[in-house]
């Protein structure tokens, strides 16, 4: 019979977690393939292509999310208080959700200076209103019915 599971093996689960962005030389957006539905990777990569390559979207999500440090402090994810209430609470924490809203009305209008389609706009536009604006995730959606919730809502 196995022994049950220490504290020993609940830290050393917690090293091989991952955070959904991770600085590799590059910036591995590990949660994009993990997006629902057939293109579900668009949104999080033109809001990530918005916030970076856009001179505008990239000073406001730099100034917006300056401040979310002070919450991290000096703890490395996913030990540090805003990986645990981003894990924990997501948009429906206040202090992520005006971040995030922020976030992506900077790439909203980043967008189509940077050239994206009708249907890439329609896309983020969509999912900011569904989910962003409303303290929501994809993930909420398989929740809803458990909850007692329309899914059409």
């Amino acid at each position: 019979m196995p022994r049950p599971p220490t504290r020993a093996d609940l830290d050393y689960h917690l090293t091989t977690l991952f955070p959904p962005v991770r600085p590799r030389g590059h910036l591995e957006l590990r949660m994009i393939d993990a997006q629902p539905g057939e293109d579900g990777w668009i949104v999080p990569l033109a809001v990530a292509t918005a916030l970076f390559d856009d001179p505008a979207a990239s000073e406001t999500a730099y100034r917006t999310v300056k401040p979310l440090a002070e919450t991290a402090g000096s703890l490395p994810a996913p030990r540090n208080p805003l990986w645990i209430n981003a894990a924990r609470y997501g948009l429906a924490d206040a202090e992520l959700r005006a971040a995030a809203e922020v976030c992506f009305d900077a790439a909203l209008d980043a967008l189509p200076r940077l050239g994206a389609s009708t249907a890439v706009l329609c896309a983020v536009a969509a999912f900011t209103e569904r989910y962003v604006v409303h303290g929501r995730c994809p993930a909420d959606d398989l929740l809803d019915p458990a909850h007692g919730k329309d899914i059409r809502a």
